[in-house]
């Protein structure tokens, strides 16, 4: 790996790549899933969804935790110049997914009726094959993150979600296309289930070309890689066995906390099903609303996790090698760096969901009826407090994981599952407030999980989180980017409406107002102190940004 790849750019740099390129990949799958909604209905999409669910659920136990397992076991020997032991680290890991993989394909396969209902069935089939290529894919990441390197995972999310827009959309109208051939028309769940079917398979394809590009990336690199184990004099190599050993001594406390730590999202969906056809709620119902929660709320929260998410995996090699110095200092450095990149991203996407949810979800899912509408408008409402609060867990999940102390997230996800559980229950029996308990519930979970975590963290390292730089000033500046927001779209909306027809004019003051509050928020963050000279220059393309502050006599 060339010398510009190393550890030696700066964790906000390599954090807030992840980051941009995990946006990237879900604003596109976001952008993709209009046309793949409208064209599945609520009811296609409710049975895509569970699939889908399914799917990420049996991915997060067989293949989530490489990435993150394999980062932290390599940087330790990287650090120590342990080259033969990285390739070792390597080739038992791929003999590791290739295991995990044959077994997780065949459960999910094997065990898709059991798992989901009837019309949901072939889409989770369908992604047998991709739960097994994943682990290949997982592999490359971690050893690239392993390096401080998020170029590689950046570029291939990018790619394999430029792929599945394409390969999604196309699928999923062949397979509609034969079902209508196979005598099932428009008036039938086959004909939805079969277009769920066809979605499922765009994802199996991207996937592999996700696999494609790391797979050359690395080939042109292993010569590089060669040459330094040739110059490695390590007397110690691990054998394989050591190598599966530490695997699944980082891994596993990794799976079960992910495992656990996302098995709410099955569950939910699980108990809400049964639950409401319990009380008398038609299945047509349960589905379309499932569908809107799971296939128009879910991919839109997601965004902003999954920024999250991106700076948690970015921290963890980092938090490892310090950790393993005893660095505290250094530790709480990076947690802090990592706290604030965080909020700064979440913050006013929760508030932006608030204002913005129902005119968002008219601009781009038109079929929606105005009183589906409006429950998606509040499913983002209410579900901002679950996106910042998720945001707070991963990053912690990320520190504790590179402190090792991987128990904990196991313990503290355990622990907030069951509260979770119980809560739901109590909510669906004895209130009238449906499918919003299961937005209520998670955002009680995440507490939970943050809780426990945080007061770990806090005892191990002497962490003390500064509420006001890192909480404060990105909810003050994303409160006034709120209200900004709120006034232009009213205005606009109000002016264009007067002109045109509903539909357009509500898209042309959505749009301004979401660029609007782009501009607002960053310069009510530099005018509050939020963002700095020295901050902004560790952001890619960090000289441009402050350039561009400078012009606006902002610094």
């Amino acid at each position: 790996m060339s010398d510009n790849n190393k550890v030696t750019k700066s964790f906000a740099v390599q954090a807030s790549i992840l980051a941009i390129a995990s946006v990237a990949s879900k604003l596109i799958g976001f952008v993709y899933g209009i046309p793949l909604a409208n064209i599945m209905k609520n009811e296609g999409s409710g049975y895509y969804g569970a699939a889908q669910t399914i799917y990420a659920f049996i991915l997060l136990i067989a293949t989530f935790s490489i990435p993150a397992a394999i980062s932290k076991i390599m940087a330790e020997r990287i650090e120590k110049g342990e080259y033969r032991n990285v390739k070792r680290i390597f080739n038992g890991s791929m003999l590791y997914v290739l295991l995990v993989g044959i077994v997780a394909s065949v459960i999910t396969y094997v065990g898709a009726p059991f798992f989901v209902t009837t019309n949901s069935v072939m889409a989770l089939r369908v992604l047998a094959p991709t739960v097994f290529a994943s682990g290949f894919l997982s592999v490359y990441r971690g050893y690239y993150q392993a390096y401080g390197n998020m170029v590689p995972t950046s570029v291939s999310q990018i790619v394999e979600q430029v792929v599945n827009a394409v390969f999604s959309i196309v699928a999923t109208l062949l397979f509609m296309k034969w079902a209508v051939s196979l005598g099932y028309d428009e008036s039938t769940t086959t004909y939805y289930a079969y277009g769920a079917a066809g979605g499922t398979v765009g994802t199996g394809i991207a996937l592999v070309a996700g696999l494609v590009y790391m797979f050359v990336l690395f080939r042109k690199e292993r010569k590089e890689l060669s040459q330094r184990i040739k110059a490695d004099r390590t007397e110690h190599v691990l054998s394989y066995r050591e190598v599966f050993k530490l695997l699944l001594m980082i891994a596993t406390p990794i799976i079960l906390s992910s495992a656990i730590y996302n098995a709410n999202v099955s569950i939910d969906m699980t108990i809400y099903q049964k639950m409401m056809a319990s009380m008398g709620m038609g299945g047509d119902v349960i589905d379309g609303q499932y569908g809107m929660y799971s296939r128009i709320y879910l991919p839109l929260a997601n965004v902003p996790i999954a920024m999250a998410a991106a700076v948690a995996s970015a921290v963890i090699p980092g938090i490892s090698t310090a950790y393993a110095k005893k660095d505290k200092q250094e530790c709480n450095r990076k947690i802090t760096q990592s706290m604030q990149l965080t909020f700064v991203l979440t913050i006013p996407c929760a508030v932006g969901f608030a204002v913005l949810g129902k005119p968002i979800a008219r601009m781009l899912y038109r079929y929606l009826s105005e009183a589906e509408n409006s429950m998606v408008g509040m499913f983002l409402l209410l579900g901002g407090i679950s996106i910042v609060l998720y945001g707070f867990s991963s990053v912690l999940n990320g520190v504790l994981q590179g402190m090792g102390k991987v128990n904990v997230p196991v313990v503290s996800a355990t622990v907030a599952l069951i509260l979770h559980v119980v809560l739901l229950i109590a909510m669906l029996k004895f209130t009238e407030i449906g499918i919003y308990a299961l937005i209520l519930a998670t955002a009680f979970y995440a507490i939970i999980v943050v809780i426990i975590n945080y007061w770990v963290v806090r005892k191990e390292l002497d962490y003390r989180i500064e509420w006001k730089p890192i909480v404060g000033v990105p909810l003050l500046s994303a409160t006034v980017m709120g209200i900004v927001t709120f006034i232009i779209y009213t205005g606009v909306n109000f002016v264009a409406n007067r002109i045109m027809d509903a539909y357009v004019s509500n898209v042309i003051a959505t749009l301004a107002a979401i660029c609007i509050a782009v501009g607002v928020y960053f310069i009510a963050m530099i005018k509050v102190g939020g963002y700095t000279k020295e901050m902004l220059l560790e952001f890619p393309k960090g000289t441009l940004l402050v350039r561009f502050a400078q012009k606006l006599h902002l610094i």
